[in-house]
């Protein structure tokens, strides 16, 4: 069996380490991404933990709980994949526009729970030393170290599928990815180039090569081909341009 290709940012030298400010973080929060202002944090925040602690300390089934009681009458799988896609989006989008801006693979860490919604408030960064890397090697850090073990933890938790996961996953991603391109054109070539390399577990495989086909063919949203549910809460409609429901109900 081949070995899996080391990945380029644990192969950078440790004299390239390099800490950034809060204040450099912050100032990547412009434009499309100004909502993700003062989501992204320095340092272990007291009440931050993994989404792994979550689960064991009982606070991920009341954040969930929480969140349910916002969406009354709404289906239990429906409420967790929209709760996913929030987890998605914080651990996603902060910490690509904050890394493209300052060329570091920065990889969210803990996250704290907003008591009020149930939902991932700030999020924290690994206390490893965040290494220069360019866009392709920052997004294969977020895979392999954020984004498969939530899809992992998430699946065994709530029941969601493991393709249904991945799309909320990817929904954000090649959103971040092409946000990046219109807003900083500048790095365009350098976001194509991460969604030539972009390398994924394999249980992901079918979900994020559809939806890269999607973005590398100019597509603002990439369409999805499982629906995430949100049409089961109260208030919540079939999404419009991308919901696979909505394409069968055309007939294609």
């Amino acid at each position: 069996m081949r070995a899996r290709r080391q990945p380029a940012w644990t192969r950078l030298p440790l004299t390239l380490s390099i800490l950034p400010t809060q204040r450099n973080l912050d100032a990547a929060f412009e434009g499309a991404f100004a909502p993700f202002a003062g989501q992204l944090r320095l340092g272990p925040g007291p009440a931050a933990r993994t989404l792994a602690e979550q689960i064991a300390c009982g606070a991920f089934a009341d954040a969930l709980a929480t969140f349910a009681d916002a969406h009354a009458g709404g289906e239990r799988r429906a409420v967790a994949s929209l709760w996913s896609a929030y987890l998605f989006a914080g651990l996603i989008a902060p910490g690509l526009a904050a890394g493209a801006r300052l060329g570091l693979a920065l990889a969210p860490d803990r996250f704290s729970l907003a008591a009020q919604t149930g939902l991932p408030d700030a999020f924290h960064l690994a206390p490893e030393l965040p290494f220069p890397a360019a866009l392709p090697a920052q997004v294969d850090r977020l895979l392999s170290e954020c984004l498969a073990p939530a899809v992992r933890l998430l699946r065994a938790e709530t029941g969601l599928s493991v393709r249904l996961l991945w799309e909320n996953a990817g929904s954000y991603l090649f959103w971040t990815l092409g946000t990046l391109a219109r807003e900083a054109p500048d790095r365009a070539d350098a976001v194509r180039e991460a969604l030539l390399a972009l390398r994924w577990p394999q249980e992901a495989c079918a979900a994020l090569t559809l939806m890269r086909a999607d973005a590398l063919a100019g597509l603002d949203t990439p369409r999805r081909r499982v629906c995430c549910l949100r049409y089961a809460l109260p208030g919540f409609p079939k999404c419009a341009g991308i919901c696979p429901l909505l394409r069968g109900e055309k007939g294609g």
